[in-house]
């Protein structure tokens, strides 16, 4: 019974490990290379085809946003993105998994 319980225990911890921390735009910037996180902000604009513009109150960071359907929409809606932590050329961006429109 006892070694059923460790199992559990065990799994359970392992689990958390991997589950996606809520960050600020600022903290983002400072997590290692593919770190999993979700942020909360708007998207300002473009920064070019599958790149955008994620601004929080403390700043703002470029999220890859990987989507073959017109996503203009997204310009100006408050979203909850989840994702993974690029940082390539010394800079950081979100290579994105989910979007989730807020409002």
């Amino acid at each position: 019974m006892k070694k059923v319980l460790w199992m559990i225990v065990a799994l359970i911890s392992s689990g958390s490990v991997y589950a996606r921390q809520e960050v600020t735009v600022a903290e983002a910037k400072t997590l290692r290379d593919d770190r999993q996180v979700t942020l909360t902000g708007t998207i300002t604009g473009r920064a070019d085809d599958d790149h955008y513009w994620l601004k929080d109150p403390t700043g703002r960071i470029r999220v890859d946003i990987d989507d073959d359907d017109d996503d203009r929409y997204l310009i100006g809606k408050k979203v909850r993105v989840s994702g993974e932590v690029d940082r390539d050329d010394g800079y950081s961006e979100i290579n994105v998994d989910h979007v989730y429109i807020l409002k």
